[in-house]
């Protein structure tokens, strides 16, 4: 498969309506897939300057491509073969965004993207705000995990991407030998307080989900709560995780969906901020059509379902300021925004909250859609 770039014209530079197109698009793109065709939506870029929008596919003809962007009901100004990607808002010298460009991929030696830049920038973003506030939020995800896939007092198990040790410190709590890595000190240092603190014995090492530091067939069962789909290289990741699993072991992954809030609101900051140069949409793995294909032809009886754990919060406003403020992604992509753009960023938080609120009682009611795929390893 190739990419393609597609240049769309948006009137005025308008920011909503190239958030519209990057949700159709992604959306056409995810239809077309799961109808078994050849492409999908990559990521998005917008340069108001130019009044375009700059949407990437992977897919194996432009004709794939020119039929995604007619699904999705947009004016496709030009497409052509992607030589080239997006390297993020530029800078202006007082550190705001000023809009995107274009700039040649970093590649290395062997001609394939090097994503050692891009690890490098994720991992910042992760060490930035305070993601211990925003972390407890996803505990129901992490405990549904661990019963989904069964874990039991002899299996040894990896949490792959564990943050504060969600899964780890659940797995131990079943008497499982447990392990957790992750490549944010800061983070697993929590995770070590949170298992003393109810003296549980778990075993915590500093790595990426990439470069996983444990020998082929290691573990009984292998797992990653909103974790690993933030991984750098999507195919890397996948193929440690079926590495270090033995054969007849259990994978098992839960993912924030597309087309869930959580998958919203990373579409809502891209459109502010776009990612950096090489990056892939982290709620690819809220599909268990690309799990599957991610995870190869070394995983046999690929299941999955979805499930959505409810948040509570005083208001839209208070969610929208809990994330700017402590949340990675939305944090990091505040700073680079002047105060017009964070006030921007801040009011489109507010309405996506808005428009998932359940309505129950005075506060803000919304549920987050998450997918859990599990896998065996043959």
């Amino acid at each position: 498969m190739a990419e393609y770039l597609v240049e769309l014209y948006v009137s005025q530079g308008d920011h909503a309506v190239a958030r519209h197109h990057v949700a159709v698009a992604e959306q056409a793109g995810a239809d077309l897939a799961r109808e078994g065709r050849a492409v999908r939506y990559l990521q998005s870029f917008f340069v108001p300057e130019d009044e375009t929008c700059f949407l990437l596919y992977e897919a194996d003809s432009v004709d794939l491509v020119t039929e995604a962007v007619g699904r999705a009901g947009l004016r496709l100004e030009h497409v052509s073969a992607a030589t080239t990607s997006v390297a993020g808002a530029q800078e202006s010298p007082d550190g705001t965004t000023k809009g995107t460009s274009m700039t040649s991929t970093t590649t290395s030696t062997t001609g394939t993207p090097d994503l050692s830049e891009l690890r490098d920038k994720q991992q910042k973003v992760w060490s930035s705000g305070d993601y211990n506030k925003i972390a407890a939020l996803t505990v129901p995800v992490s405990e549904h995990l661990v019963d989904h896939v069964g874990v039991s007092p002899t299996d040894r198990v990896l949490d792959v991407a564990t943050g504060t040790g969600h899964v780890a410190l659940a797995a131990a709590r079943r008497s499982a030998e447990s392990v957790g890595i992750d490549y944010v000190p800061e983070l697993l240092e929590i995770a070590r307080r949170r298992a003393e603190a109810e003296d549980l014995v778990v075993e915590l090492a500093e790595a990426d989900a990439e470069h996983l530091p444990y020998e082929d067939a290691s573990f009984d069962v292998v797992m990653s709560a909103i974790g690993v789909m933030f991984a750098a290289d999507h195919d890397a990741a996948a193929r440690e995780l079926v590495r270090v699993t033995r054969s007849g072991g259990r994978i098992g992954i839960a993912s924030w969906t597309p087309e869930g809030f959580v998958g919203g609101m990373l579409r809502t900051v891209g459109a502010h901020v776009s990612p950096p140069p090489g990056a892939q949409p982290a709620t690819r793995w809220g599909t268990e059509e690309v799990v599957a294909g991610l995870l190869g032809e070394g995983v046999s009886d690929v299941r999955s379902e979805t499930a959505k754990v409810t948040q509570r919060f005083t208001d839209a406003g208070a969610f929208a300021d809990l994330f700017l403020t402590y949340y990675g992604p939305t944090f990091a992509a505040a700073s680079r925004l002047d105060d017009q753009g964070r006030a921007a960023l801040r009011a489109d938080l507010v309405a996506l909250a808005e428009s998932h609120d359940r309505g129950e009682g005075d506060g803000l009611v919304v549920d987050w859609e998450y997918r859990i795929v599990t896998a065996t390893r043959r």
